[in-house]
């Protein structure tokens, strides 16, 4: 039976805090949706057909009162609702319930998007919140100018393997990983017959676990059975935030993200018999790989979608790009991006005091003269870098050319058509494409297995390692 994780008990709460919130009183009513995900949440509305007022006031008022619960400024916050909404649902209920539904999805990114439509007379907004682990739907019911309904709700989905998966070609085994916080839960996948190389999956930021799940998407657990299908094992493992009380202002660098990934790379050595171990980091874990196989001393690295910027100058653009997506930037869209610019300032000026971006101050100091470019060229390793065309969160121009500049022609690799996630899309790339389910393109698992010396790969025996 799996062990209940840190998310499943913050989910657990809010859910508990709907049930509440939906019994406080006759006046109360099931929140109108037009999320066909919106199945459990926290709710509070009032009755009676409205008709409609300004949109673009509306859009406003929807993109503040969020941004101002991403701000924690929940006072604030709970005056923008009607008076009849804050006779059922208080400040402190409020601030409950945003938390309990957002604390496991890690720091608030930006508003990806707002949907407008009608239902029973009310104007009903929904408001896309993106985190680094995870999009909440925030729907926000007015009648006229006034916030008369509030819903929250994680969007997720149901996870169905990817064509290339072939479930008949492997076996899995949950294992248990020594960290100072608590025991993390993982995964190993190996083919049947066993494999030559093996890898661990190290994740981006956020609180992930083990498939790094977004949405209906998981594209860890594609990469494991995709790979494992192709004759490479894989270990994948829930990161520290996710499984344990372990917030990420708390640790640094190497308790966030490195000494885990040592640990599961020791691990995947002592339970099978590959001769070849690399580490696959996807963004942050992109990042850190360099670091991590400089440590461990016998890792390749493959890095999907690995920053080469300092980590500062990402947080602003990706707010920008956001707030600039629909072509309306709301006042409180400008409020962000202006306190993002000057966060970035204060660091890029080495004043780390209170941390930045929901990393702590230690985490700051320790990356303050960490190159991965640079780490990665002095290597006596195998490094490779994979970059989708349509990411706006690492960007194929201004991150990627370092990556390509520093390795050999034939370990760098952009994928035009594929987002952060490497699933592919069309249009301006945007955080929908996260909800929308989707796979890990098929072209880099087959990559990373040739590489790797897979089943499909052709990669010869060097060293005593494949």
């Amino acid at each position: 039976m799996r062990r209940p994780t840190r998310r499943d008990a913050l989910r657990a709460g809010a859910a508990g805090l709907l049930a509440l919130a939906g019994c406080q009183g006759d006046s109360a009513t099931t929140a109108t949706t037009t999320d066909p995900t919106a199945t459990t949440g926290t709710s509070a509305t009032t009755t009676g057909a409205t008709t409609t007022t300004d949109p673009e006031r509306q859009r406003e008022t929807a993109v503040r009162f969020v941004s101002l619960l991403a701000d924690g400024a929940y006072e604030d916050a709970h005056g923008m609702l009607s008076a009849s909404v804050r006779e059922q649902l208080s400040a402190a209920g409020l601030r409950s319930a945003w938390e309990q539904t957002t604390a496991a999805d890690g720091a608030f990114v930006g508003v990806a998007g707002v949907t407008r439509t009608t239902s029973q007379g009310y104007d009903v907004l929904v408001v896309r919140a993106q985190f680094e682990a995870g999009v909440v739907a925030v729907q926000v019911t007015f009648d006229a100018a006034d916030i008369v309904g509030l819903y929250f709700v994680p969007v997720a989905g149901e996870y169905t393997p990817p064509e290339y998966a072939d479930e008949s070609a492997f076996a899995e085994r949950e294992v248990a990983l020594d960290s100072p916080a608590c025991s993390l839960g993982a995964t190993v996948t190996v083919p049947n017959g066993g494999a030559d190389a093996g890898v661990v999956l190290v994740h981006g930021s956020g609180p992930h676990d083990r498939d790094e799940t977004i949405g209906p998407n998981k594209p860890f657990r594609d990469l494991a059975w995709g790979l494992a299908s192709r004759g490479v094992a894989v270990l994948r493992y829930e990161k520290r935030t996710y499984a344990c009380d372990a917030a990420a202002t708390d640790l640094d660098f190497e308790a966030l993200v490195v000494a885990d990934a040592l640990t599961a790379l020791s691990r995947l050595r002592a339970e099978t018999d590959v001769s070849r171990t690399a580490v696959v980091g996807h963004s942050l874990g992109a990042y850190a790989a360099p670091r991590i196989a400089a440590r461990d001393g016998d890792a390749d690295a493959f890095l999907l979608a690995a920053p080469s910027r300092p980590l500062y100058e990402l947080v602003p653009a990706q707010v920008a790009y956001l707030a600039e997506l629909d072509g309306t930037v709301t006042d409180a869209e400008r409020e962000q991006l202006t306190a993002a610019r000057e966060t970035a300032d204060r660091l890029a000026a080495g004043d780390y005091a209170g941390g930045g971006f929901s990393w702590s101050a230690d985490f700051w100091r320790a990356v303050a003269d960490y190159d991965p470019v640079e780490t990665a060229s002095g290597l006596d390793a195998d490094v490779y870098a994979l970059q989708g065309g349509r990411d706006y969160q690492v960007s194929a121009t201004a991150d990627f050319p370092a990556w390509r500049d520093a390795l050999p022609e034939n370990r760098a690799r952009l994928y035009d058509a594929l987002n952060h996630l490497f699933m592919p899309g069309e249009g301006p790339p945007n955080p929908g494409e996260y909800v929308a389910e989707g796979h890990v393109a098929a072209s880099v698992v087959t990559d990373l297995a040739g590489w790797l010396g897979g089943k499909d790969g052709t990669r010869a025996r060097r060293n005593g390692r494949v």
